[in-house]
């Protein structure tokens, strides 16, 4: 599920208070549902450092990781709550880091160490098996010699209003950050639409049920069926 997209300015009265410090200026909008535990500021404090960004390591298995950091600095993972909180908002960025090894970069150094493995143990051809190990020798030398890719994502939490900006618009990303924030607060994100978003507002019983039976409006001909 995709939630509402905005543009910086769309709401001048929220935005203007704070916003995403870096990256685009789209962003996704969702509803925070449940109710903030007492002294939120310490307990959501403890919470983010426990979901801290561990980096990847060239010896691990691990093709990517994910977790908080500093909406300030990536690198940054020393939460104290006057870093997170803004006034009433509760600043924090996702990052995600991958091992990005180029593909033509693996195959010319699998092809090299190939020929040297044939060379030194006198064979002609090799197993799948030897392949394999070779590969992952190669991919462990390369990790130990590049960088992974480093991908950081702004979240701004307003925890008065309950109404919190994902800057990003990727379905899958959406996904796997409400996922992150649900196992980190303990809170259920539920993406924003007209109807959900309706439900914020004070209603009145009538205006719920009218408000159940709407029914979406088709804006251009249909064909009849033949």
């Amino acid at each position: 599920m995709r939630g509402q997209s905005g543009r910086w300015g769309l709401n001048p009265k929220e935005a203007g208070a704070v916003g995403a410090l870096n990256g685009s200026l789209s962003y996704t909008r969702f509803f925070v549902d449940g109710d903030l535990p007492p002294s939120h500021r310490e307990v959501f404090t403890d919470a983010i450092k426990r979901g801290a960004f561990e980096p990847l390591e060239a010896d691990s298995d691990d093709v990517e990781r994910m977790g908080w950091c500093s909406i300030e600095h990536p690198l940054d993972m020393d939460f104290e709550p006057e870093k997170l909180f803004f006034n009433e908002y509760l600043n924090v960025a996702l990052r995600m880091d991958k091992w990005r090894i180029p593909g033509g970069l693996l195959k010319a150094w699998c092809t090299e160490a190939e020929r040297t493995y044939m060379a030194k143990h006198n064979k002609d051809k090799l197993r799948r098996s030897e392949k394999d190990d070779i590969k992952a020798i190669v991919t462990a030398d390369l990790k130990a010699r590049l960088l992974p890719s480093m991908k950081t994502i702004d979240v701004s939490w307003n925890t008065q209003t309950g109404v919190l900006r994902f800057w990003n618009q990727s379905g899958k990303t959406c996904e796997v950050f409400m996922d992150l924030f649900e196992k980190t607060f303990g809170l259920q994100l539920v993406p924003d639409n007209p109807y959900i978003g309706a439900l914020q507002h004070e209603m009145s019983d009538a205006q719920l049920g009218l408000l159940a039976g709407i029914e979406a409006t088709i804006f251009h001909e249909v064909e009849a069926a033949g």
